[in-house]
């Protein structure tokens, strides 16, 4: 059997999502904040019997933020299970949760909810919204009470389905308790730990001190029994050895002596009537189930020197890898027991462990037969994982939504894309927002355009930009749906439209005109290809240079950076003087031309880099670049990002605008107000490019 789905309603920073799984390997993904804990901790709440017995009994801070008032609603977590067999281990899991429709699947719910009085009074207030807000606001967490069930039917996650059976919190209406449809609320039973094996791997962070502690330390926990597996005549040495030696030690003189010195001052100081009696004894334990748990791991680095040593001298990484090797070979003992599943969750493992070893780490628990839950916001994890066993949290304006790559997508789409997702690519899957270009000049120029002339980086908008080596637009940007990942994927590619004029008659054309027509009939194949890709997409959309990103570039007004690199190009005056008149023309069939040469001649992105060196604040950016990354930003930004862009610009040169005391002053005057600020920019600053941008957001 293994786990189908999860579904979360209310609890932490859910409000309502459900995370869809495989067998084998599972990978939660998403950004540092975005849950990735939280639902691995859902999932432990269920079948994790390592956690405290009360630790189901939760705090107000546990019910989700989104929430208007946490007071009367509902915590419900539920996990559903296919292929429950008739096998001798899942007989009481199925028996427990299987639904009851010859069907080989199940559900087990947690419901964390008002108490029967509370809820009671909730419905007895139906009709009398005052009394029912009263009922509400007098609720206290103590009020709440946590159960299990199973066979549970119910879909907590449609609104619909938690008005009827929660309560409708907008118009007070609540359902009697004492009528409860068991279909859909499930039967109550006992948490069903000993049914499964369940082992935990939590977040690498602070490891030494958990191997040291006694209640945390995954050596102990694998010590413990151990001595049931030793023979009566090993135990009867080693415990005859701990007590002649513990004999040993309290008889030494200096230990007398001590014991001596504590008690003559104790007679001095309160006399012999109420002195206590006062002796130093070696107290190792002579019970060999206590005498084991003083076992201590000495660690290396390295075969290299042989050194061996304490835990405190052992490098983070190999502390965390010895941490994880220690948590694996319980999990391996725990799969010797006759459970009806095995579940491993290895939260974060990326961290401190060198990339190799990541990879490592997953491939090989992606060939093991049990149900592996694996969280990362590693690139190099994601590279190599597979798309349709992947759940992605993404987090907007503090609200998750989980996402499923692979769904509606066929074997042969999800291979394709994970062929080209490497580590660098795979940074699509974690960012707010994607722009995909075609090749390195775009890759290169882009985030120094946005770095110098808005001064904030694309990592700081959330915008993961990736090169796609002219190909693969479609592949990838299928990732990006309705149904699959919710967030908005630009396409940054060229029209191709011909720099200079082409005749009607194409037999006419020399060598430099066939290549300028080729280029321009693909460039409309390429369009109509990708706005048709595109369209009924609200998530993908294609933004075009009219010719090519390097002749738009300089369309957009930035001939003095282009001519500034020439001197890194040529050696010899008269080529650059050349160069320079040719850049400096009017004409694009001019320009264009010779920077399509510049860029042949050194490589585009050898190119793109030269420029880079000369973009300024005073650079414009292209029109359809600001555009592409409205878009992949969904349309929004933060006003604090907006107002840090205006006061970048109102600090430095820009090319449109040269008397900025007014706007200036004008911010000095409003700084508690950055909404008042952003207009007052945006009028002062029309031509801006900061503008044109902030006229392309929802705001």
């Amino acid at each position: 059997m293994y786990i189908s789905s999860l579904r979360i309603r209310n609890f932490r920073n859910f409000l309502s999502s459900k995370f869809m799984f495989k067998k084998g390997v599972n990978t939660v993904l998403g950004e540092n904040g975005s849950g990735k804990t939280n639902a691995l901790f859902a999932l432990r709440l269920l079948l994790d019997e390592s956690l405290p017995r009360n630790i189901t009994k939760l705090r107000d801070s546990d019910f989700c933020r989104n929430l208007d008032d946490w007071k009367g609603h509902w915590i419900v977590i539920s996990v559903d299970f296919e292929e429950l067999s008739s096998h001798e281990g899942c007989q009481i899991l199925k028996h427990d949760t299987g639904h009851m429709d010859n069907s080989e699947k199940g559900t087990l719910t947690f419901y964390f909810r008002p108490c029967l009085r509370v809820r009671q009074a909730l419905f007895e207030a139906n009709g009398n919204a005052d009394l029912s807000q009263q009922v509400i606001d007098d609720i206290k967490i103590d009020d709440y009470e946590p159960i299990f069930t199973g066979r549970a039917n119910a879909d907590f996650l449609c609104d619909k389905a938690y008005s009827e059976l929660v309560g409708d919190f907008d118009n007070l209406v609540f359902p009697d308790p004492n009528n409860q449809d068991f279909k859909a609320y499930g039967v109550k039973l006992s948490p069903l730990h000993e049914e499964v094996s369940f082992t935990f791997v939590k977040a690498l962070r602070d490891v030494v001190s958990d191997l040291k502690n006694y209640r945390n330390s995954p050596l102990i926990a694998l010590l413990k029994g151990l001595e049931s597996e030793i023979s009566d005549e090993d135990s009867e040495n080693i415990t005859t050895l701990v007590s002649d030696l513990n004999n040993t030690i309290s008889e030494l003189d200096e230990i007398k002596q001590v014991s001596s010195g504590i008690q003559n001052t104790l007679h001095k100081t309160v006399g012999y009537t109420f002195s206590p009696i006062i002796d130093i004894e070696s107290s190792l334990p002579s019970e060999l189930d206590k005498l084991l748990q003083k076992l201590s791991l000495t660690v290396g680095d390295n075969y290299v020197d042989g050194y061996s040593g304490d835990l405190n001298e052992l490098s983070l990484g190999g502390a965390n890898l010895i941490y994880v090797a220690l948590k694996l070979l319980e999990y391996e003992r725990k799969q010797e027991a006759d459970k009806a599943a095995q579940f491993l969750v290895i939260e974060e493992p990326e961290a401190h462990i060198h990339t190799h070893i990541q990879k490592t780490l997953f491939e090989n628990h992606a060939i093991n037969k049990t149900q592996v839950f694996l969280s990362t916001h590693s690139t190099h994890i994601s590279s190599v994982a597979k798309i349709s066993e992947m759940n992605i949290l993404g987090l907007d304006e503090s609200k998750v939504d989980v996402f499923q790559p692979a769904t509606n997508l066929n074997p042969i789409e999800c291979g394709r894309i994970e062929r080209y997702l490497n580590a660098t690519r795979s940074t699509l899957l974690f960012a707010k927002g994607v722009l995909l270009v075609e090749g390195e000049a775009e890759l290169i120029l882009i985030p120094a355009l946005v770095k110098k002339v808005l001064g904030i980086s694309l990592d700081e908008l959330g915008i993961s930009l990736i090169s796609m080596d002219s190909a693969f637009f479609e592949h990838i940007s299928n990732l990006f749906h309705s149904n699959r990942i919710r967030k908005h994927c630009a396409i940054i590619t060229d029209f191709d439209t011909s720099i200079t004029k082409l005749p009607a008659d194409k037999t006419k054309d020399n060598e430099y005109l066939r290549s300028c027509r080729n280029s321009q009939e693909s460039g409309v194949i390429r369009k109509r290809k990708l706005d048709e890709h595109t369209k009924d997409n609200p998530y993908i959309e294609a933004f075009y240079a009219q010719h090519t990103f390097e002749v738009d570039f300089l369309i957009a007004d930035n001939v003095v950076e282009a001519v500034e690199v020439l001197e890194s190009i040529y050696n010899k005056k008269a080529y650059i003087k050349k160069s320079k008149a040719l850049l400096e023309d009017k004409g694009v069939d001019v320009y264009g031309k010779e920077i399509l040469r510049l860029a042949d001649k050194v490589g585009k992105g050898w190119l793109s880099l030269l420029i880079t060196e000369c973009v300024s604040s005073e650079t414009y950016i292209p029109k359809y670049v600001i555009d592409a990354i409205a878009f992949s930003c969904g349309n929004k930004l933060a006003p604090q990002v907006i107002y840090k862009m205006c006061k970048y610009r109102l600090i430095n040169p820009m090319p449109a605008f040269k008397d900025k005391d007014k706007p200036k002053q004008f911010f000095a005057d409003n700084k508690d107000d950055i909404n008042a600020c952003i207009v007052e920019f945006t009028k002062q600053c029309p031509d801006d490019d900061l503008s044109y941008l902030i006229g392309l957001l929802d705001r």
